[in-house]
This record gives structure tokens, C-alpha cells and sequence, in this order.
């Protein structure tokens, strides 16, 4: 929402596949604004938060607004 505010629009996209090593279901979160080709890739939910806050403090960084 705060990326959306600053007009910033992400999306994210999900995948699901079966991991080779341990036979289980793994889910790739994709973040995206134009292309999911050029999107960040995450797979975990805490790594999906985390790389949308870098996204947003890299927003405010630009900006010049530090507050």
C-alpha cells in the first residue's frame, strides 16, 4: 500500500513445483511492476516482506524523503 501511495504498483506472482532435493512442494513469489520475467524472485514469504521493504526504502532513497 505504501508503494502505491508514492505511485509505485507491484504484483506479485506465485509458482509452485516440486523441489529435486527433498520431494516437497516449494512456492517462488515473483514481484513485478511491468514484466514477471523481470521480477525479483523470493521464495518465502519473510523474504517476499523483506524485499518489498528494500523496494520501498529504495523508493524514499530516490526521493530524498529519509523520514
Amino acid at each position: 500500500m505504501a508503494l502505491k501511495m508514492h505511485g509505485h504498483e507491484y504484483f506479485i506472482n506465485t509458482q509452485q513445483f516440486r523441489s529435486k532435493k527433498t520431494d516437497r512442494i516449494v512456492t517462488k513469489y515473483i514481484i513485478y511492476d511491468d514484466n514477471p520475467k523481470d521480477g525479483i524472485e523470493c521464495y518465502g514469504k519473510v523474504q517476499l516482506l523483506n524485499d518489498l521493504v528494500l523496494l520501498y526504502k529504495d523508493l524514499l532513497y530516490k526521493s530524498g524523503d529519509t523520514s
